[in-house]
């Protein structure tokens, strides 16, 4: 049987779950500026003291559910590593992913936070550790995949990661303001070719051969 300090704990952290689900909905459809605690909270099924309770403000919400969200991305990204997902596909799918439909409600999200950032000093100081821990990560990849040969060693980690998480927040923004994407798969062909030129002789000299090997087989098989 749970002791009572273990249940008082998941409820609280089951209340800051809820009303920062309620937030990323809230800031979204209204936008930062627009949105109230008392709809978030009444979102939430809460009351306006659930929130004051757990966040010191709006703005503290708001860079809470930023912040949340970036964690969750980060993991999915070691969780593809831990099945054996290549560094390089990933680093791709930070760039190409615009089918996830979580991204529908994330990409407002982040826009959000991106203007409030630039009027209010503690969503910019939240907003820009929560990008430093992405691109971290990010970098990371990048490292990860020079040492297994996949990305040329003589390629900068800190500006590759920051190319793709560049790409991935424009891509939110553009979200956010309902602009038509191009077509999927010349979009992801175009980020392949440029991990392509990113990746070391022997990386490219593997992918060569493999896809001469495929067309051979076509060639024969037909």
């Amino acid at each position: 049987m749970a002791e009572p300090d273990s249940l008082a704990r998941q409820s609280g952290a089951l209340i800051r779950d809820r009303l920062i689900e309620a937030a990323v909905h809230e800031f979204g459809e209204q936008g930062y500026d627009r949105a109230r605690v008392q709809d978030i909270a009444r979102r939430a099924g809460l009351s306006t003291g659930a929130i004051y309770g757990n966040f010191r403000n709006k703005a503290d919400l708001l860079a809470e559910a930023v912040d949340r969200g970036l964690a969750a991305a980060a993991r999915k990204l070691v969780e593809a590593l831990d099945r054996g997902a290549a560094s390089t596909d990933l680093l791709e799918m930070v760039a190409t992913d615009l089918s996830d439909p979580r991204r529908r409600t994330w990409a407002p999200l982040v826009s959000e936070a991106l203007a409030a950032a630039r009027r209010d000093d503690e969503v910019a100081r939240r907003v820009h550790a929560a990008l430093r821990r992405a691109e971290a990560r990010l970098t990371e990849l990048v490292e990860l995949a020079q040492r297994d040969g996949s990305l040329a060693p003589e390629v900068d980690a800190t500006a590759c990661a920051r190319l793709v998480l560049c790409v991935s927040l424009g891509v939110d923004v553009l979200t956010a303001l309902d602009f038509e994407g191009p077509d999927r798969k010349a979009w992801t062909a175009l980020v392949h070719r440029l991990f392509a030129g990113l990746a070391s002789g022997a990386a490219r000299t593997v992918t060569a051969a493999r896809r001469s090997a495929g067309g051979l087989s076509r060639g024969g098989s037909s």
